[in-house]
């Protein structure tokens, strides 16, 4: 069978009414150990409001390359795997992120919960020298059994922090070194809601004002619009090969980043779109998205190690950041 090219199945819709984009330039085309996966480019407007519109869980579709055109990427497929042996449940664990992220019987910020749990599971497997239990664990875990309040609990006795969320959020969108004029647009507007000059003034945020605005802003990111920050993590997730992106990381390495990418996403959007108004969404997002792909290549592994050198790499800092 030839090697498989995975697109979401709204991909020929909507670069139909985007040409003469090219499906290569709106997207990125990744190429991991089982797959050549196609993921929108936030960058394009269109795209984010297109996961704006998507209001079912995201479907992707999946065809094969003729047997010809496979063999160089089954080659390489075997290089990664031989230099990264865990690739080779690149499908157990791409399971395991897209059931947890859709799971839509909990609001996002327990599911992220969930996601810590499972992924810290699977990483201990992995580190005890057990990652033939690696299938089992993740079929049981994303089955309909699974009592995921229960498994929420374990988490029962951590405390949001929101002055910490707030902190390292900043600190990731200020480290985003190439910003566009809308993303200097979005920075201001937060620094000015905030009520400080900037970041090296962040410490006179009146922090009541702030958590005022969390909570709004908690309730508006609710109900009919809570699919809107659940479908562009999702984007991330692909458009990184997250936990796979990295060789020099591990599993739990990625998912550090995904914890403070989506911190930062949340600050931006609590500060920028309190209202949480589809103009404010889009255009916070996709100005956010520019800055992104500008700035530094190693901007993951900047922010892995600056986590890890700041004792902050913990399961529990993480549920901390996720709660705040």
């Amino acid at each position: 069978m030839g090697f498989p090219i995975i697109t979401p199945s709204f991909l020929k819709e909507l670069t139909e009414k985007m040409k003469p984009v090219t499906s290569d330039e709106f997207c990125d085309v990744n190429v991991t150990a089982s797959a050549v996966e196609y993921v929108p480019r936030l960058c394009y407007i269109e795209a984010v409001k297109k996961l704006m519109e998507e209001k079912e869980v995201l479907a992707y579709n999946m065809i094969n390359l003729p047997d010809e055109e496979s063999e160089p990427f089954i080659a390489q497929s075997k290089q990664i795997i031989a230099a990264y042996p865990q690739a080779k449940y690149y499908w157990q664990i791409r399971s395991l992120f897209m059931n947890v992220l859709q799971n839509r019987e909990v609001n996002f910020e327990k599911r992220m919960l969930l996601l810590n749990y499972g992924v810290k599971t699977v990483q201990g497997m992995l580190d005890n020298g057990r990652p033939e239990l690696i299938p089992k664990f993740i079929d049981d875990y994303t089955s309909e059994n699974t009592d995921c309040e229960k498994i929420i609990e374990y988490f029962k006795d951590i405390r949001p922090n929101p002055g910490y969320s707030l902190a390292d959020g900043i600190s990731l969108l200020k480290s985003l070194s190439k910003p566009n004029a809308a993303f200097k647009e979005v920075i201001n507007t937060i620094y000015k809601n905030l009520g400080v000059s900037g970041p090296e003034t962040l410490k006179m945020t009146d922090m009541k004002k702030y958590i005022g605005m969390r909570k709004d802003f908690s309730q508006a990111a609710a109900g009919e619009k809570a699919h809107y920050i659940e479908n562009v993590m999702i984007n991330y997730v692909w458009s990184y090969s997250i936990p796979f992106s990295n060789p020099e990381f591990n599993f739990w390495d990625h998912f550090v980043f995904l914890c403070s990418l989506y911190n930062a996403i949340k600050v931006m959007l609590t500060c920028f779109a309190p209202d949480f108004s589809d103009e404010g969404f889009a255009k916070a997002i996709n100005a956010f998205d520019m800055a992104l792909r500008a700035s530094d290549e190693n901007l993951m592994t900047k922010v892995i190690v600056a986590v890890k050198n700041a004792g902050q790499n913990n399961n529990g800092d993480l549920a901390i950041l996720t709660l705040s």
